[in-house]
């Protein structure tokens, strides 16, 4: 668009219309006094931007301004008057809205997607002409898929920019299911990471964790491959930045629909292959019963956890692997290494015969072990108790640190790492060394720890810890005073040109704001 001359022009109000196309469609009523009041005193320092029109002149830039004249019966107002094409006239009122201090970021989405709808203009154009990132303004358009009730909540301020893009990612249906769950105990919203973590719980899922591969195309034809689907968190990484782990699906019905399929596909290969693999079920959950009927007929009869077997942990060294398929609970639709119970082989044994002796001797020997077991956690009970009551853990200065309190930091530390980096890191330190000795030979190698292998760990959960932190926060502070004692990061280099960038802003506004003065005074 050309340069604005300077073309100055006293207007009577009733000649000037508004335009339809101005983005900026709330106004705050008591602002607007306070400016009419502003105008009657000093007169309206900065003229109304008009093009003309068959019936007068419309308004492009300044509806604020119009309606506080409006207020206190101005007759006339001076005018910038310039011809300008429908293009000219959006992209004017654009900029002059994003200009604005107070902008919301609902406005900010609401503005990109006329640009993009109206104006022609790509993502790549948008981030160009107001100086922001690809990034940003895909952010920002994603603020558009927030349905009616959550928009709300965000023009009220219930919710922050942080929630409100966590909520954007979702389909308008689980938007709504989110919203029945989202109330803490006081009645407020709650934080974006109790919002994130109940998103990952019961609407998103890890796709690596899908039981059924995410690579079939064939499983449901419909809706084809999970690698193809744009309804993962991998298939745009600018709206999911801070997605770190593997791909999340966010469609939970393709997702549940698909693992259902892929459970009956399984359950029918095991009933028709007569394959060495029993069907097996937890005793407090539920069974399908249309599956249950099914089953009944066949004549096919479920083991029952802890009743006919017992799970394998770990692996599975035996020569004779039995194996189980979960048809309900928490593993539901997944293969496991179990272990018959005595109850089940026993069903066939003769009371009297050395098998079944056997059986109930090394049942009376598990029981006895047992005892032990909770022999010891009833003196560890009594501990705790004891340990509630002293002074040392109430009392400044009445116990000072020593290799049992480093014990516990270290632990605590360790204890905070996610799990992935426990797993790498616990490779890297040999934190298995002595594995024999079980939790004790694990608490002896923590110890072992040089100071520079623990700060590996101090590090990281300090980094996992405060990385969401604003950067006026002492959690944020401490994460840069860590980053400059790397040596490696360039962050002066990151201050000079986020500083550049700021100081070609400034400079645009200081000039735009010259030229409106100057042209007041001519």
């Amino acid at each position: 668009m050309e340069t604005i001359t300077k073309h100055l022009k006293a207007v009577a109000l009733v000649e000037i219309s508004t335009s339809k196309t101005n983005p900026r469609s709330d106004f705050n009523e008591q602002s607007i006094m306070e400016l009419s009041e502003s105008i009657k005193e000093n007169g309206l320092l900065q003229p109304l931007f008009v093009r003309p029109t068959d019936k007068g002149y419309e308004l492009v830039c300044g509806e604020r301004r119009l309606r506080a004249c409006k207020l206190i019966d101005l007759k006339s107002v001076p005018v910038q008057i310039k011809n300008l094409n429908d293009q000219e006239v959006l992209e004017a009122q654009i900029i002059e809205n994003l200009e604005r201090e107070d902008v919301h970021p609902l406005r900010e989405a609401e503005t990109f997607k006329l640009m993009i709808d109206q104006g022609n203009y790509g993502i790549e154009d948008i981030a160009t002409k107001i100086a922001k990132s690809e990034k940003f303004i895909l952010q920002r358009l994603s603020l558009n898929n927030l349905n009616a009730a959550w928009k709300k909540l965000f023009f009220k301020d219930e919710i922050n920019l942080s929630k409100a893009l966590i909520i954007a990612r979702l389909d308008k249906k689980y938007q709504k299911e989110v919203a029945e769950n989202a109330s803490d105990w006081s009645g407020g919203i709650k934080s974006a990471k109790q919002l994130q973590s109940y998103i990952d719980s019961n609407i998103t899922a890890l796709i690596s964790k899908a039981i059924f591969n995410p690579l079939n195309e064939k499983l449901i034809k419909k809706a084809g491959a999970c690698s193809n689907c744009p309804k993962r968190s991998g298939a745009n990484c600018s709206l999911f930045p801070d997605v770190k782990e593997e791909d999340r699906c966010f469609d939970k019905l393709c997702f549940s629909s698909k693992t259902e399929k892929h459970i009956q596909t399984e359950i029918d290969s095991i009933i028709n292959n007569a394959e060495d693999v029993y069907l097996i079920r937890s005793k407090h959950q539920d069974t399908d019963d249309e599956l249950t009927q099914k089953l009944k007929k066949l004549g096919i009869n479920v083991l029952v956890n802890y009743n006919d077997f017992e799970t394998i942990h770990g692996k599975d060294k035996r020569k004779n692997k039995i194996r189980g398929f979960w048809i309900n609970g928490y593993d539901h639709g997944k293969y496991a290494s179990i272990r018959l119970t005595k109850k089940q082989e026993e069903k066939s044994m003769d009371p009297k015969s050395k098998e079944s002796v056997t059986a109930q001797v090394e049942k009376i020997n598990t029981r006895a072990k047992r005892m032990l077991e909770l022999d010891v956690e009833k003196v560890h009970k009594r501990i705790v108790e004891a340990m509630s009551d002293t002074e040392e853990l109430t009392v400044i200065g009445k116990h000072k640190h020593c290799d049992a309190t480093e014990q516990i930091n270290r632990l605590i530390l360790w204890n905070a790492l996610g799990w992935p980096k426990k797993e790498h890191y616990g490779k890297l330190l040999d934190i298995d060394k002595y594995e024999k000795d079980s939790h004790a030979g694990f608490l002896k190698r923590l110890m072992e720890l040089t100071k520079d292998e623990m700060a590996i760990i101090i590090n990281n959960v300090g980094f996992d810890t405060f990385k969401s932190s604003l950067p006026m926060y002492s959690e944020a502070i401490a994460l840069r005073h860590l980053a400059e004692s790397f040596g490696s990061i360039p962050i002066k280099d990151f201050e000079k040109e986020q500083s550049a960038i700021a100081s070609k802003r400034i400079s645009r506004q200081k000039e735009r704001v010259s030229k409106l003065k100057k042209s007041v005074k001519s």
